[in-house]
This record gives structure tokens, C-alpha cells and sequence, in this order.
């Protein structure tokens, strides 16, 4: 047993360990989210510098918009398309490059440049590929498909930008499935195989069920990423054709820089929160039963 003494020393050891994590947490983290709550109880002007108090009057004014419930859509639509894309894609990928003898560093690589480019800057890039008729999206897809000028397209604006969400992850979920997959034993592949289990069994017994949570991390960061879009989305069509394709990001960025709305553009921004706490809550609840279901 512990003296008393020596107990009093490892707890305040850890809290000077800890200490420097929870200041940032709290600066970071906490305070921003009850600055949100105080604005959005207040309207609040950046030119007089003037606090008003006005309790539930901008939530009453903002939540039954039907601005923020299309951009709620809008986003909902946008992580519904771009999710499965980059985690699926983000897992095959890695299975072939896994697989690979040689020049599996080559296309690791490959696959990682859009998280190293600046999102904004390739954007300006995709918008001239999805201009009308001259553009190589355009000019090629749309030309078999008979579909043109996406991003003043009511129905395809947001899939056209979900199209480079999903490409811009794609490199990040590669990256944290190459990593699930050097963490599974290979003596359980060889084992399965002696047992005469082919390569999808093999996936389907083995693979998958240690890359729980490798998948898990990637389907939280990817849903996080995908409801918070905003660079694409202001770059390419700056939420239209008709608010079309406007997030919750973007209606945020809309109320309280363009119209200098602070206390609605806080209420956007509490939405915005309780939906990403909600989807990630969700998210690592059934991840953990998923996982505890697997190791069983």
C-alpha cells in the first residue's frame, strides 16, 4: 500500500502532467463553445461595439428557417455521398497497395499528395475542370452521360463538390488503413489458409475484423471532416445555385461575416455542433460494440 505521503506526490505529479492539456483544452475547446452560447443569447454589433441582450429571440428567429434546415440537408446529403466514397475507396486502395511486392511507397505517396495540397487551392483546380463545355469533367463525363454544367446545376452542385471532398480524404483513409493492416498478425492469414480458406474468406475472418479500429478512427474523422465542409463548397459554388449546395459551414460563414448577423450565425454554429457530437457519440458507440463483437 501506498503512504500517504508518496500518494500526495503522484497526484500532484499528474496534474503537472496533465495541467498543460487541460489549459489548452480549456482555451481551445471550452471557451469558444461558451462564447457561442453567451452570442447566441445576445445581438451583438462589431461596429458599436454593443451587447444587447435578447434571450431566445435568435433561436426563435433562426431555427425554423428554411435556410438552416436546407443547408442541414444539404450537409446531411454531402456526408451521406462523400463518407462511403472515401472510407470504401479508402479501404480497397489500401488493400492494394498492402498487397503490392513493389512500389507500395511509390503510390502511398501518390495517394497522400491531396492531404498535402492546400484544399482551397485545388479547388480553384477542380472548378476550372467542372467549367461548361470546355472543361475536362464536362467535355468527358457529362458528355456521356448527358449531363453539363455542374456547378450552376441545381441537382448536381453538391455532388460535384462532394466529388472532391471524397477526393481529398482519400489520401487520409488510405493512410490509416495501411496502418489497421501492418497491425494484423500475419500467423492468422497463414492459418486460415491452411485451413483451405480463400482470399475473401481470409478478408472476411481475419482482415476485417482487426482493422475495427482503424475503421472506426477513419469513419469518425471522415464524417467529422465531411460536416464541417466549407472550402470546396465557398470556392466552387459559394452555396449555390439557389442555396443548393450551402452547408451549415457555409451559412455560418454567410451570417457572421457577410451579414454580420453574430447572434444567428452562433445559433447556425450550436446546430452545427450538436449534430457533430451527435454523429460522433453514435459513431463510437456502435464502433465500440462492433469492435467488442469482433475480438470475441
Amino acid at each position: 500500500m501506498k503512504r500517504p505521503k508518496q500518494a500526495r506526490r503522484e497526484h500532484a505529479l499528474g496534474w503537472v502532467m496533465t495541467g498543460p492539456a487541460m489549459l489548452l483544452l480549456g482555451v481551445f475547446v471550452l471557451a469558444p463553445v461558451l462564447l457561442v452560447l453567451v452570442l447566441a443569447v445576445f445581438d451583438y454589433s462589431p461596429f458599436t461595439q454593443t451587447f444587447q441582450f435578447v434571450g431566445l429571440r435568435n433561436v426563435q428567429r433562426v431555427l425554423p428557417s428554411h435556410e438552416l434546415w436546407q443547408a442541414t440537408v444539404n450537409t446531411i446529403l454531402y456526408t451521406a455521398i462523400t463518407v462511403p466514397l472515401t472510407v470504401g475507396g479508402g479501404l480497397v486502395i489500401a488493400l492494394l497497395i498492402h498487397g503490392l511486392s513493389r512500389g507500395a511507397g511509390f503510390w502511398r505517396s501518390v495517394y497522400f499528395l491531396p492531404v498535402a495540397a492546400t484544399l482551397t487551392a485545388m479547388s480553384v483546380v477542380w472548378r476550372f475542370l467542372f467549367y461548361p463545355d470546355s472543361g475536362l469533367i464536362d467535355s468527358t463525363v457529362g458528355g456521356w452521360f448527358g449531363l453539363r454544367d455542374w456547378l450552376d446545376s441545381t441537382a448536381l452542385a453538391l455532388p460535384a463538390v462532394a466529388v472532391v471532398g471524397s477526393w481529398a480524404g482519400l489520401g487520409s483513409a488510405v493512410i490509416l488503413f495501411l496502418a489497421g493492416l501492418s497491425a494484423v498478425p500475419q500467423h492468422l492469414h497463414e492459418v486460415a489458409a491452411l485451413d483451405g480458406a480463400g482470399s475473401w474468406r481470409r478478408f472476411w475472418t481475419v482482415t476485417w475484423p482487426a482493422l475495427g479500429p482503424a475503421t472506426v478512427f477513419t469513419l469518425v474523422l471522415t464524417v467529422r471532416d465531411a460536416l464541417r465542409v466549407f472550402d470546396q463548397v465557398r470556392v466552387m459554388t459559394d452555396g449555390g445555385p439557389l442555396n443548393s449546395s450551402q452547408t451549415l459551414s457555409v451559412l455560418l460563414w454567410q451570417r457572421g461575416i457577410k451579414f454580420l448577423d453574430i447572434g444567428g450565425s452562433s445559433v447556425v454554429n450550436l446546430v452545427l455542433l450538436i449534430v457533430l457530437l451527435g454523429t460522433t457519440l453514435l459513431q463510437l458507440r456502435f464502433g465500440r460494440r462492433w469492435e467488442a463483437g469482433g475480438t470475441r
